[in-house]
C-alpha cells in the first residue's frame, strides 16, 4: 500500500506499542488533538522509515472495556488529517489505537487514551468557577466548598441544555440576586438530562416584594432550574431555604413556576424548601401553573420524598377581553400530569398556606369567555395519583366580579388536597391537617364552585383513600359549610401512612 507520510505538527501525547517488546521502528504520532463534549478530532502521521509497513492501517477506538466502537481502514495520508469520531458517550473513557499490518501481523504502532471535556471531573472552589460551567454544558461537577455570591451579578451558566453532572457534597451556593426574568430562570436554568444532587441553596432572590421582576414572554421559573427537559434529569437531596420568587408575567402563552422547578420531566427525590416565598402576579391570559415545589409535573416525571415549607401567593389582575384563562395553583404542584408512571409522586407534604386572589377584569366589551381556576393544598389538578401525603397549611381564596362578566363562564375548583382530580387510579394515604389552618372560599354568585376540604371535584372510578385530620374547616362566603362537606374525618393517624419515610416526618410535627 502506499506509505503514509505527513508532516509532524506539535506533539500533544504519544504512545508507542509494540505487539513484541522490541522497538518495530514504526510509529504513530499523535497532534493537533481538539476534544470536545462527544467528539474527537486529530491528525495523526506515521513514521515508517524502513518501508515495514505491509498492508493496511487501521484506526480503531476502543471502550475502556475494550470494545470496539469506531474502526476505519485507512489507504492515504489525508485520511489521517483532522480525523473526526463524534457521537461518544460521555460517561464512557476511551483509546485511539492506529494498527498497521507488519508481515502477517497486525500491530499498535501508537494509541491515544483521552476522556472528553464532559467526563473529566472539574472541581468548583469559586464563583467565577461556577459561572464558567456555560463552557461545558456536559461536565461533571464537584463543589468543594460554600459559595457566597454576595455583590456578584449571577447569570445561570445553563441557557441552554445542561447535560452533565453537579455534586454539591453538601455545601451550599447562597446569596444570589437574579435581576432579571428569562425563558429560563433559575441557578441551574435550563437542564436536560443533567443530575444536580447535594447541594442547599440558601437566600436565592428572584424578585422582591417591592421589584417584582417581570416577563412578557413565556417563562419557566424556579429557585433550582427553570426547566428540566428530559426524563433522564435528575434532581437528588436538594435543600431550598429562606427564598423567595416574586414575578410578574404578561405572558398570553404560559408562565410554569415553583419553588424548585418551573417545569419538571426527571425524576425529584429527597429535596426541601424551608422558609420559601412563591409569587406571582398575572396580568395576562397565558396558561398558570404554579406550585410550592412544581409547577407543572410531566407525564412521565417522578417526585418522591418531599417536605415543603413554602407559601405560595398568585394573584390575577387581568383585562380579558373574549379569552379562556385557566389558573392552576397547588402547594406542592400546580398541575400534576405524571400519570405515565406508577407511584410517580410518593412521599410528599407541605406546610405552608396558598393564597389566590382573582380579578379578570372583563372588559365592556366581552362577549364570551371561559375561566377556570383549580386551587389545592397538594395539586390544583392532578391527573394521576400520589401515596403518602398530607397539607397542613390554609387556603385562601378571592374573587370579585365586574359588571361586564354575565356571559361568562366561571368554573373554580378548590380541594383540600386536590382542587381537580381526573384520574382512575387510587390516592393512597393522603390527608388534610387541621388544627389552626382553614380553607377559607370567597367568590361572587356567578361562580359555579366545586369546594371541599378533600377534591373540589373528583371523576375518579376509583376508591380513594383520603381525609381529614384534626380540626375540620371550610368557609364558603363567611358561611360554615363543614356540615355539608361529605369528607372522610380520620380519628388517628397511627397506621394511616403506609413508609416510614412518612411516619418519621409526620411525627416530627411540632
Amino acid at each position: 500500500m502506499k506509505k503514509i507520510i505527513g508532516i509532524l505538527f506539535a506533539v500533544l501525547t504519544v504512545f508507542l506499542l509494540s505487539s513484541c517488546k522490541e522497538d518495530i521502528g514504526v510509529t504513530a504520532e499523535f497532534s493537533n488533538v481538539d476534544i470536545g463534549l462527544t467528539s474527537i478530532t486529530f491528525t495523526a502521521v506515521i513514521d515508517d522509515p524502513d518501508a515495514k509497513i505491509t498492508g493496511a492501517v487501521t484506526v480503531k477506538l476502543h471502550k475502556a472495556d475494550g470494545t470496539v466502537a469506531h474502526t476505519k481502514d485507512i489507504t492515504t495520508d489525508e485520511e489521517l488529517v483532522d480525523y473526526n469520531v463524534s457521537s461518544l458517550n460521555n460517561e464512557e473513557s476511551y483509546t485511539i489505537k492506529i494498527y498497521a499490518t507488519i508481515g502477517r501481523d497486525s500491530v499498535v504502532i501508537g494509541e491515544y487514551e483521552f476522556e472528553l471535556l464532559s467526563a473529566a471531573t472539574v472541581h468548583i472552589t469559586t464563583t467565577e468557577e461556577f459561572l464558567a460551567m456555560k463552557d461545558n454544558r456536559s461536565g461533571n461537577y464537584v463543589l468543594d466548598n460554600d459559595l457566597d455570591f454576595s455583590g456578584v451579578t449571577f447569570a445561570t451558566p445553563f441557557t441552554a441544555a445542561f447535560s452533565g453532572t453537579f455534586d454539591g457534597q453538601d455545601f451550599t451556593i447562597s446569596n444570589i440576586n437574579f435581576s432579571s426574568i428569562t425563558t429560563y430562570t433559575g441557578v441551574f436554568g435550563y437542564v436536560s438530562s443533567g443530575t444536580i444532587k447535594n447541594v442547599n441553596f440558601d437566600n436565592i432572590t428572584i424578585g422582591t416584594l417591592d421589584t417584582p421582576l417581570a416577563m412578557s414572554t413565556s417563562s419557566r421559573t424556579g429557585i433550582v432550574a427553570g426547566y428540566v427537559s428530559s426524563t433522564t434529569g435528575k434532581i437528588e437531596n436538594v435543600k431550598v431555604s429562606n427564598s423567595v420568587i416574586n414575578y410578574s408575567t404578561a405572558s398570553t402563552v404560559q408562565a410554569f413556576v415553583g419553588g424548585l422547578v418551573g417545569e419538571f420531566k426527571g425524576e425529584m427525590t429527597d429535596v426541601e424548601l424551608d422558609n420559601v416565598e412563591v409569587m406571582v402576579k398575572s396580568t395576562s391570559y397565558g396558561r398558570i401553573r404554579v406550585g410550592g415545589a412544581v409547577g407543572l409535573l410531566t407525564e412521565e416525571a417522578k417526585l418522591k420524598r418531599v417536605k415543603s415549607d413554602a407559601n405560595v401567593e398568585v394573584v390575577l389582575d387581568a383585562a380579558l377581553r373574549n379569552r379562556d384563562v385557566q389558573l392552576n395553583v397547588g402547594g406542592l404542584i400546580g398541575y400534576h400530569n405524571a400519570r405515565n408512571v406508577n407511584k410517580s409522586v410518593e412521599d410528599l407534604y407541605t406546610t405552608g398556606s396558598v393564597t389566590v386572589d382573582v380579578d379578570f377584569g372583563t372588559t365592556s366589551d366581552s362577549s364570551s369567555g371561559n375561566y377556570s381556576v383549580y386551587v389545592g393544598g397538594i395539586a390544583g389538578i392532578a391527573y394521576s395519583n400520589v401515596v403518602n401525603a398530607f397539607f397542613a397549611g390554609s387556603i385562601d381564596l378571592t374573587h370579585v366580579k365586574n359588571a361586564f362578566e354575565e356571559d361568562m363562564n366561571k368554573n373554580f375548583y378548590v380541594g383540600g388536597l386536590m382542587g381537580f382530580y381526573g384520574s382512575n387510579k387510587s390516592i393512597v394515604s393522603a390527608v388534610r391537617l387541621g388544627d389552626t389552618q382553614e380553607i377559607n372560599i370567597s367568590v361572587s354568585d356567578d361562580v359555579s364552585l366545586r369546594a371541599s376540604q378533600v377534591f373540589g371535584q373528583n371523576i375518579s372510578g376509583s376508591i380513594q383513600q383520603v381525609g381529614v385530620f384534626g380540626e375540620t374547616h371550610l368557609m364558603i362566603n363567611m358561611v360554615d359549610e363543614t356540615a355539608n362537606d361529605t369528607s372522610t374525618v380520620y380519628t388517628s393517624l397511627d397506621t394511616y401512612f403506609t413508609s416510614d419515610w412518612m411516619n418519621t416526618e409526620y411525627n416530627a410535627l411540632p
